[in-house]
């Protein structure tokens, strides 16, 4: 895993010393930040999600997953 990709969604998870033990937790993101997220990646990363993968953007490590898949062409 990218370590630019892990630091990115540690920062917009805005959990401070709990993003470790959220990392896994589906219910940490309301839909409305699940979006501001997306874009944020979006722009950071030159990449794009589909309204379907918005709403598998659930915990901080989907997201980080499906960023990174997205950077390695998948």
């Amino acid at each position: 895993m990218s370590e630019n990709v892990l630091s990115f969604v540690e920062s917009r998870a805005g959990l401070g010393e709990k993003f470790q033990a959220h990392y896994e937790d589906a219910e940490v993101w309301s839909s409305f930040d699940r979006i501001e997220h997306a874009l944020a990646a979006e722009e950071e990363f030159g990449i794009q999600f589909s309204p379907e993968e918005l709403t598998e953007l659930g915990s901080p490590k989907s997201f980080v997953d499906a960023i990174q898949s997205k950077l390695n062409g998948n």
